[in-house]
């Protein structure tokens, strides 16, 4: 009968390392090739994931090598393209380095429910991004979580319940794709379309459409393209063919997790970094008319190293959710 259902209640929450769980997952379910201190390698396919310990123990980290056959086009057509597959995989963020490629990830484990399956979905994205295997699916049984003390097994609804219910933010728009909220007078676009145990936030750059129309020479697929803090940076950014640029952050939840926590730390550390590229486009407004050029994904990360939070004034009005 209905009233003899098992209660769903909330798990305890993980408050451990990150890299020390994946290594003893990994050790156990899968094909390690190399481990010491700092990193561990997972064979998938003909790819190694380099899972690695960050400076915060709560964020899992990994990283892997593109093939080289994806380097062997034209560096605008490369940029476009990736950018259009980086969207599509948001957990999987792409970046340009002096080696080649690199498919990076970077989401919070802390108060996960079943950290565990938090690795599972991290090779689980790994897998599908650089073999095209889908076989590792997200069991259905793992995707119940809370949020606020209401059971959710979408993890965009949470979010949606979060942005409204907690964080009280006004909603701006709403798309059959994403709601848009008003938070501090930016707007944070929580995309609907995802896997049920995916959320992902957004910040568009719209408003500087119009001056790079203007001047091909502004603000640069480099600008955006890069990182924008220090490690684990984990953040994503794209500029699509339109002009339209966004940075994005992405996380996952599992079996008996409350969210409410993960929602605040992942927007804040988007958020921080919003903050820290406004400031940048304050601190040289040559950017915007084309006089100052950042020609290569390094000159941006190293320009990007001034502003940390510290000019800013960080995101206290965050850290009370």
């Amino acid at each position: 009968m209905f009233w003899k259902k098992k209660k769903f209640e909330v798990a305890p929450p993980f408050l451990g390392s990150a890299f020390d769980l994946a290594v003893d997952y990994c050790q156990r379910h899968e094909v390690v090739k190399h481990l010491d201190a700092s990193e561990i390698h997972v064979q998938l396919g003909r790819h190694i994931i380099c899972i690695y310990k960050g400076h915060d123990h709560s964020w899992l980290n990994a990283k892997a090598k593109l093939a080289p056959d994806n380097l062997d086009v034209a560096q605008r057509e490369k940029y476009l393209n990736l950018t259009k597959v980086q969207f599509e995989n948001i957990t999987a963020i792409l970046d340009h380095e002096g080696s080649g490629l690199t498919a990076r990830y970077h989401q919070m484990m802390r108060y996960q429910g079943k950290p565990e399956m938090h690795v599972f979905n991290m090779l689980s994205t790994f897998d599908y991004l650089l073999n095209k295997d889908d076989s590792r699916l997200y069991p259905p049984e793992e995707v119940r979580f809370v949020c606020d003390g209401r059971s959710f097994d979408n993890a965009s609804e949470a979010l949606v319940h979060y942005m409204k219910h907690v964080r009280r933010c006004r909603v701006r728009e709403v798309q059959p794709e994403y709601i848009a909220f008003d938070t501090a007078g930016a707007y944070a676009i929580v995309g609907l379309k995802h896997l049920s145990h995916e959320f992902s936030i957004r910040y568009g750059f719209s408003d500087f459409v119009p001056l790079i129309e203007k001047s091909k020479h502004s603000l640069t697929p480099h600008y955006f393209a890069a990182a924008y803090r220090k490690a684990p940076l984990p953040t994503a950014s794209y500029c699509f063919d339109d002009g339209v640029s966004e940075l994005a952050i992405s996380g996952t939840l599992t079996a008996g997790t409350e969210a409410r926590p993960i929602f605040t730390a992942t927007l804040s550390a988007l958020y921080q970094v919003l903050l820290d590229s406004t400031e940048r486009i304050k601190m040289n407004p040559d950017l915007l008319t084309g006089k100052q050029q950042l020609h290569s994904e390094e000159e941006s990360i190293q320009q990007a190293r001034k502003y940390e939070g510290d000019k800013t004034g960080g995101v206290e009005f965050l850290s009370d959710a």
